[in-house]
């Protein structure tokens, strides 16, 4: 397994490319009774940290303020895979009206369909939560030059 510099992980060509991708990232966090709770959520990464935007009541916006620990993985579901191993500390912000990343975030992942879908959102969306999260410790992925420990 490839560790990387979480303050340079992005200038990795894997990493960027996964980065760039509408891949969904898989965001994992704790609930209040301890369990782990895995969710797919669309992101941006810029100026050092993930940007995810969720809605005031959803689960993670009280779980993952409680408890910041937080990691996340964006990988390929295709070989070779790709992938992006991130820890990381969250915080949450409550903001009024539609969070100013939420519109480029929408873009990266729906592409043409996202101007239909943000102007049924505008007028709607009345409070958002954005979650940041700056990474603590990176790994990166690509089943050629580094692979998981247990195929080495």
């Amino acid at each position: 397994m490839s560790a990387a510099d979480p303050a340079t992980f992005a200038d990795d060509p894997v990493a960027g490319e996964l980065l760039a991708s509408p891949t969904l990232m898989r965001l994992a966090y704790v609930g209040a009774n301890g369990q782990p709770h895995v969710v797919p959520i669309w992101y941006r990464y810029a100026d050092g940290e993930f940007v995810v935007v969720t809605g005031p009541k959803a689960d993670k916006v009280r779980h993952i303020s409680q408890r910041p620990r937080v990691s996340l993985t964006i990988d390929t579901d295709s070989r070779p895979y790709r992938v992006l191993l991130v820890d990381g500390v969250a915080t949450v912000e409550h903001t009024e009206g539609m969070a100013p990343e939420y519109p480029e975030i929408v873009r990266k992942h729906l592409g043409a369909a996202a101007e239909a879908y943000l102007s049924r959102m505008e007028g709607r969306v009345t409070r958002q939560v954005r979650i940041r999260i700056r990474p603590t410790a990176v790994q990166i992925l690509d089943f050629q030059q580094r692979s998981p420990k247990s195929l080495s």
